[in-house]
């Protein structure tokens, strides 16, 4: 599977990869992220990262990526200042606020067809705006950014995402979300079991 990923990456000029969490990541785990990130990066030198700065895996990931070019990694926010003691300086960092009313609404598109049950969050959101019941949805819509790009941004559509998941319910919360996303815009998906085989 490792081959045959790697045979698949190489045929993109900069693939795009996704490394994407769960925010209960167990001690033990931490050295898998960081090596699978650094094994990314080493066997891929034109790919580039993505994250959504969340606390958890996607530090964890970005961490094994310390020797990557900054312009390589990307920072998805659901709004601007997100995490910002997380990102590292010089990396490209967009957010929700930067895309067009059009793309906005393909997010919006992909969002309620991965995930229906968030429609009426999604909806208080466009509506509303932000505020303490609908950041939920920006959070959700971002995961959904990450996936689909922005072109007015320079930002393709990813390519591949690697995930580490709560074994015991993989498509839960926001991850789980952007699992279906994935799959909706048909990126290539890797869960802990397959790529720690791999390290």
């Amino acid at each position: 599977m490792r081959q045959s990923f790697l045979a698949q990456a190489c045929t993109c000029k900069h693939p795009v990869i996704l490394l994407e969490d769960t925010r209960k990541v167990p001690e033990d785990a931490a050295q898998r992220l960081h090596a699978l990130a650094a094994f990314l990066a080493d066997a891929l030198p034109q790919a580039v990262f993505r994250s959504g700065n969340a606390q958890g895996a996607d530090s964890l990931f970005f961490h094994g990526l310390t020797g990557v070019p900054p312009e390589r990694l990307e920072y998805i926010l659901p709004y601007p200042g997100s995490g910002r003691k997380r990102i590292r300086p010089e990396t490209k960092v967009f957010s929700l606020a930067d895309i067009t009313p059009e793309e906005l609404g393909e997010v919006v598109e992909v969002t309620l067809s991965a995930s229906p049950d968030l429609q009426s969050l999604v909806r208080a959101y466009l509506e509303r705006g932000r505020n303490s019941v609908t950041t939920k949805a920006m959070y959700l819509l971002r995961d959904t950014l990450k996936v689909t790009g922005a072109m007015s941004l320079g930002l393709p559509p990813a390519n591949f995402a690697f995930f580490f998941v709560n074994p015991e319910n993989p498509l839960s919360g926001g991850t789980g979300h952007t699992i279906r996303a994935c799959r909706e815009m048909g990126v290539d998906i890797h869960l802990q079991e397959e790529w720690e085989r791999w390290l």
